[in-house]
């Protein structure tokens, strides 16, 4: 549940839920101190759904991340959308495992890693290539808020004890697109965004590091998938533009592309399917 590959074995949720009980993503009195104020925004009106709280360090991506609200957007959002039973706490933290954001289904909580944000920003603002006329700030924001709903994804997935076939990485991914790419402009900027840093991360990689047995799909093919995933939704009146942009042959072939469209109706078809029983609408 680990959002970026190369940082050891992952565990998937099904496997922690054999394994030990989960469970609630609260803070004991022991670690009151640590866990910081929860925003009240995001907080959902029962006592399942997802949360939001910040521990100390990282001043400045703490900063960004509450001034512009990335978690609690993400929070209210799918508090909005789904049931969720159990409480999710997405938690903004120093990590000392590699600043890999991921899902504990043992402790319920997403934990945000500052030096991810950190990171990220670094990557932008130093990027040369296309898309480097784009803020900085603003892509990272965008690669926050997919990683934010892709986390989220492992999350329902325990906690509704969601059915999928694949992958469970690839599933999340879909959910992240479903969800970004519902929201207009601002959503499927924030998924070009990720689908940038994901080619920066491929770029930058040793081939000889690469491990065959990760559950997650190569950086390289992740951007493809969301590159297809922004072809595949645009309405027909915006294809032609949008292809341009899109298809560069290098990370979205012209073959994939003919398959985009039809790639995301499934995903789309497939998570509100897979969410039906469990939306607020119902």
């Amino acid at each position: 549940m680990l959002h970026h590959a190369g940082a050891g074995p992952r565990i998937p949720a099904t496997v922690w839920r054999a394994r030990a009980l989960v469970v609630a993503g609260v803070c004991t009195a022991a670690l009151a101190t640590a866990c910081g104020p929860r925003s009240q925004a995001a907080a959902p009106p029962t006592g399942g759904g997802l949360s939001v709280s910040y521990q100390a360090g990282g001043a400045d991506e703490r900063a960004f991340l509450r001034e512009r609200r990335l978690p609690e957007k993400v929070a209210e959002d799918l508090n909005k959308f789904v049931r969720l039973p159990e409480r999710v706490e997405i938690v903004g933290r120093v990590c000392k495992k590699d600043d890999t954001s991921e899902y504990d289904p043992e402790t319920s909580r997403i934990a945000l890693c500052y030096g991810f944000v950190r990171e990220v920003r670094s990557m932008f603002e130093a990027d040369r290539t296309s898309g480097a006329d784009r803020d900085p700030a603003e892509r990272t924001a965008g690669v926050i808020t997919e990683t934010l709903y892709h986390e989220a994804a492992h999350a329902l997935i325990d906690k509704l004890d969601l059915p999928f076939t694949g992958h469970e990485e690839d599933v999340a991914d879909q959910f992240a697109a479903y969800r970004l790419l519902d929201q207009g402009k601002a959503g499927r900027a924030a998924l070009l965004a990720a689908a940038d840093n994901y080619a920066q991360y491929a770029s930058g990689a040793d081939p000889s590091d690469v491990d065959p047995s990760d559950e997650h799909p190569p950086d390289a093919a992740r951007s493809a998938g969301y590159r297809c995933y922004l072809y595949g939704s645009a309405p027909q009146r915006e294809r032609g533009a949008v292809y341009r942009a899109l298809v560069d042959g290098k990370r979205l072939s012209m073959q994939r592309a003919a398959l985009c469209e039809g790639e995301y109706d499934d995903l789309r078809r497939g998570w509100r399917r897979l969410l039906a029983p469990h939306m607020t609408d119902r």
